[in-house]
């Protein structure tokens, strides 16, 4: 049997024959009519008169003969796959930022895309509320603020400069 135990990294050696947990042998618990069981089927039982002993009495008496075999801790691949994708909207977030300041001065007006400032608010925003799961957190903020501040600057100077030609045509308007 090489399952993990329920309630510790150990190796499970045994399972509860009520419940079906995996047990190993510092959690299981000895009935007095021969079943294995849990702590908390155990509780029950003595709750019931029964006399119930855990297993560390035996392992008490073994000494330090008793070694536990534990079982490698493993991080999950779902959290690797999330740190993963948090790093990636960050850099992402970070690139159409700095683009879209670029295009704010001038710079890179060959570059302007319409859609890029929004993109580069949303992709900021989105980085911003992953950057806890990110590998590096404080980098992927970071990265997230310059994306919104870049993507929320070309945005408001595309509404201001809309905004001045709007009233420059009005006021053109006027006799």
């Amino acid at each position: 049997m090489s399952s993990r135990c329920a309630d510790c990294p150990n190796q499970a050696i045994v399972v509860c024959e009520v419940t079906g947990v995996s047990l190993c042998a510092e959690h299981v618990w000895y009935v007095e009519d021969g079943r294995r069981v849990n702590e908390r089927v155990a509780r029950q039982l003595q709750a019931q008169g029964m006399r119930v002993e855990p297993g560390t009495v035996y392992l008490a008496q073994l000494g330090n003969r008793a070694v536990m075999p534990r079982l490698p801790m493993a991080s999950p691949p779902r959290l690797q796959e999330q740190a993963r994708r948090a790093d990636v909207l960050a850099w992402l977030s970070l690139l159409s930022g700095l683009i879209s300041l670029a295009t704010c001065f001038g710079i890179g007006l060959a570059l302007i895309a319409p859609p890029l400032p929004l993109v580069a608010f949303i992709l900021g925003l989105s980085a911003l509320a992953d950057s806890p799961r990110a590998k590096r957190p404080e980098r992927a903020r970071l990265f997230a603020w310059v994306g919104i501040v870049g993507g929320a600057g070309m945005l408001i100077s595309a509404l201001v400069i809309f905004a001045a030609l709007v009233g420059g045509f009005v006021f053109q308007l006027r006799p």
